[in-house]
């Protein structure tokens, strides 16, 4: 693995063997605005998202999560960031992000793109809190390869 993908896209996944992570504005019963992220990089966060909503369920097809636990959640992305700033070395990413374990292997590659991550995770808070505004619910829609 040469780096993880900390990109977020407006459109799902062109390449069909390419996990990927929806979140969607909503209740998903209407089209409604969406980004798209890999899995591999929502990875990443995914330990932050459980930390802050205990019902976030990682085998979940769909997470429905309300405006309030979002709030909990973003509070929880804006303290990674700052202990991302502080971390100085790969092994205090296991317990800053709670690595899923078939990450841990990757610390050190995440740690070496630890910048990217921090513009990932504020690409993600902006994102959210401009639909919290208006919406009761965001989706996290897993779609596997």
């Amino acid at each position: 693995m040469s780096g993880l993908n900390f990109k977020l896209y407006q459109k799902p996944m062109s390449n069909p063997e390419t996990s990927y992570i929806q979140l969607q504005v909503g209740k998903g019963k209407k089209k409604q605005p969406s980004i798209y992220i890999e899995s591999n990089a929502f990875d990443c966060v995914r330990g932050v998202i459980w930390n802050k909503h205990r019902e976030f369920a990682h085998q979940k097809k769909v997470n429905q999560i309300n405006n309030d636990d979002w709030s909990r959640i973003l509070k929880g992305f804006e303290e990674t960031i700052v202990d991302l700033k502080t971390c100085t070395d790969a092994n205090a990413l296991v317990d800053v992000l709670s690595l899923p374990n078939h990450l841990i292997s990757q610390k050190a590659i995440i740690f070496e793109q630890i910048e990217e991550l921090q513009h990932f995770i504020k690409a993600l808070i902006q994102w959210i809190e401009m639909y919290l505004k208006k919406e009761r619910y965001i989706l996290i829609i897993q779609n596997d390869a």
